[in-house]
């Protein structure tokens, strides 16, 4: 969870990291995006599996555009 946290050994107060608040803020958009797959108990889980199948082709497609830019900057075939 984003938030102070008490250190259960020391009883200290222990604040959010700068990183950790950026990389959280960060991956909110596949937080909510994800959130979506309905549970497995609707319908036998087939629109849990349909809708996770289409999320993993989503992710594939950008990762593999993400490669492809990052190729053609460093000019690798």
């Amino acid at each position: 969870m984003l938030g102070p946290t008490i250190d259960e050994d020391n009883l200290i107060l222990e604040d959010v990291a700068f990183l950790d608040a950026m990389y959280h803020f960060m991956t909110i958009f596949w937080k909510v995006l994800f959130a979506t797959v309905p549970p497995v108990s609707m319908m036998g889980g087939w629109p849990s599996f349909v809708i996770s199948l289409m999320y993993i082709g989503l992710v594939t497609g950008i990762v593999g555009e993400i490669a492809t830019v990052l190729g053609c900057a460093l000019g690798i075939e």
